[in-house]
């Protein structure tokens, strides 16, 4: 996922009025959690990266998916972006994810 899609994904939260009000690093120093909150007193939840590179973490650019750590059982993959209904309908998913965290 190059930065871009970073950028993508922080303005498609954005536009739902969901923040990230903050990142974690990895010892690389590279974001691998981002802190996501739209309301004061609901989350922040937490939007964790998932990347590999031979076993091993990889730059938050290389990521292939996206999982809420409040909801295990949501995730998005970014390899859909080169695929735009895919993109979007994933995108959808997980802004009704956190809109349902958040209610």
């Amino acid at each position: 996922m190059a930065d871009k899609h970073l950028d993508e994904l922080r303005g498609k939260l954005g536009e739902s009025d969901w923040k990230v009000v903050a990142e974690e690093r990895g010892e690389d120093g590279r974001p691998v959690i981002w802190k996501v909150q739209r309301k004061p007193g609901r989350g922040p939840f937490h939007l964790e990266f998932e990347s590999f590179d031979h076993g091993e973490p990889a730059p938050i650019e290389q990521g292939y998916g996206v999982r809420i750590r409040e909801l295990k059982q949501t995730s998005i993959y970014l390899y859909r972006k080169r695929n735009e209904a895919a993109w979007s309908r994933v995108m959808n998913e997980l802004l009704s994810a956190l809109d349902e965290l958040e209610a």
